[in-house]
């Protein structure tokens, strides 16, 4: 299990990040949360879903990378293999700790300093000789203020989704050359309601973007194939 610990320059001075190297566990995942702001690029590689997090009990978008828990389709040798990768990713392996009384306004970042994307030797310094961020930091700084951000959009978002019924629970079945894999617990765009829109139900949609991330979603769809066909390379190569 990870020890995290919040991030300082008294306890983390000689730490360094290893990016451009996906080696940390928490890499190794199926699906990973989205934001609105960049479902645009996202969705031209990868199937997007809502799902409900177990958590909050708040529906999530997210891409989807695998097919099985800790199946991470687009990584190969450490590598990324896809030309986006989604913020959620790229925040890793960092985390934010949000006290309860900030609600998501702001936090602290915490890290599990045993995580192979630190070194003492090798990478990236975290904090320049008078303990202020370098600019290594100060890009993972960036990355979640950004989410920050884009959750409260996204969050809108999904709020208007759910006002208008435009979610519906999908049985996703998969048939991988090694058989056949049944994923549930995901949601897709209810086609039906979202075509059943009228005057200001759609007039609100359109003005807060819900149409546009509909569109994306439905449309993103087409990657499902390109997904197996890497599952089916990957468990051919692994023979």
């Amino acid at each position: 299990m990870a020890t995290l610990e919040l991030l300082s320059p008294a306890e983390h001075s000689q730490l360094k990040i290893i990016r451009g190297a996906y080696q940390d566990p928490s890499f190794a995942v199926n699906l990973t949360t989205v934001m609105t702001s960049e479902l645009a690029l996202l969705a031209h590689e990868y199937p997007i879903f809502f799902y409900k997090s177990a958590r909050s009990g708040q529906f999530q978008l997210a891409a989807l990378l695998g097919f099985a828990s800790g199946q991470n389709l687009f990584l190969s040798d450490g590598k990324w293999t896809a030309r986006q990768v989604p913020l959620d990713i790229q925040r890793r392996p960092f985390q934010l700790h949000v006290p309860d009384d900030l609600a998501t306004k702001s936090g602290h970042l915490a890290i599990d300093p045993h995580s192979p994307q630190f070194s003492t030797t090798h990478g990236e310094a975290l904090y320049n000789q008078d303990n202020s961020p370098t600019p290594a930091l100060l890009h993972y700084q960036s990355l979640f203020s950004h989410l920050l951000s884009a959750s409260e959009h996204t969050r809108s978002v999904l709020a208007t989704l759910v006002e208008h019924d435009l979610l519906e629970g999908v049985e996703l079945n998969v048939a991988l050359d090694k058989g056949n894999i049944t994923l549930s617990d995901l949601y897709a765009v209810n086609v039906k309601n979202l075509n059943a829109l009228t005057g200001d139900a759609l007039k609100a949609c359109h003005d807060q973007g819900v149409l546009q991330v509909c569109h994306l979603v439905m449309s993103s769809g087409s990657h499902l194939e390109m997904m197996i066909e890497r599952a089916n390379a990957q468990n051919t190569a692994s023979k």
